[in-house]
């Protein structure tokens, strides 16, 4: 089975991920769901259901056989002491668990895409310190820390180019990367870091620490 095991381990925080390269048939025979998970499963389309399916194999792997709920803002929890951050792109899935309140976001390198968008989410002071070699790079990693804040704070509907900064920082795997969400009449700072999986995908995880 591909699980792709500790993305990262801490005394507070871990995050696994599952690569669904198996057909939904196998990761059934492996995961052995009940009959109330089965009847979800059925009810889900093709990639919604491959999805659920790796979410299950990242919970097993994690010895956590409880469902995953929804709060009015969208935020996963688990009935248990941890908080719990979920994210997938093509065919991985990946779920952080910490001690702190944490947003976690994978996506696939891709250069061309994410160039693109850049003007949906790259500050004007913050592309003032990005390197123009390694463009591509720092944009997958911001883009990151925008999508983990906006899970960290439940989807809360602040933009990304007026609400959400990223301080300079260099790339270097696990190192901490500050990061801010303010509007009016809040500011709140967080800690980010990344790492490279399978040397393709970019992980990033913002936790919370005050």
């Amino acid at each position: 089975m591909p699980l792709i095991n500790s993305l990262h381990t801490d005394e507070f925080t871990r995050i696994v991920g599952w690569k669904t390269t198996e057909t939904d048939e196998e990761l059934l025979a492996y995961l052995q769901l009940s009959p109330y998970r089965i009847m979800k499963y059925l009810t889900l389309g093709p990639k919604q259901a491959k999805e659920y399916l790796g979410l299950r194999a990242c919970l097993k792997e994690l010895n956590l056989d409880f469902d995953v709920y929804y709060n009015k803002n969208g935020k996963p929890y688990l009935p248990a002491n941890n908080q719990l951050s979920i994210t997938h792109s093509f065919d991985m899935v990946c779920i952080g668990l910490s001690k702190f309140n944490i947003g976690i976001d994978i996506e696939k390198n891709r250069p061309g895409k994410i160039l693109n968008i850049k003007q949906k989410f790259i500050r004007e002071d913050e592309e003032q310190w990005i390197p123009k070699e390694r463009e591509d790079e720092y944009l997958h990693v911001i883009w990151g820390i925008k999508e983990g804040l906006y899970k960290l704070n439940g989807g809360n509907l602040w933009n990304f180019l007026h609400h959400y900064k990223v301080e300079p920082f260099e790339l270097k795997n696990n190192s901490p990367i500050f990061c801010s969400v303010f509007d009016e009449n809040f500011h709140q700072k967080y800690s980010a870091f990344y790492s490279i999986v399978e040397n393709n995908y970019y992980l990033v995880w913002v936790l919370d620490t005050d």
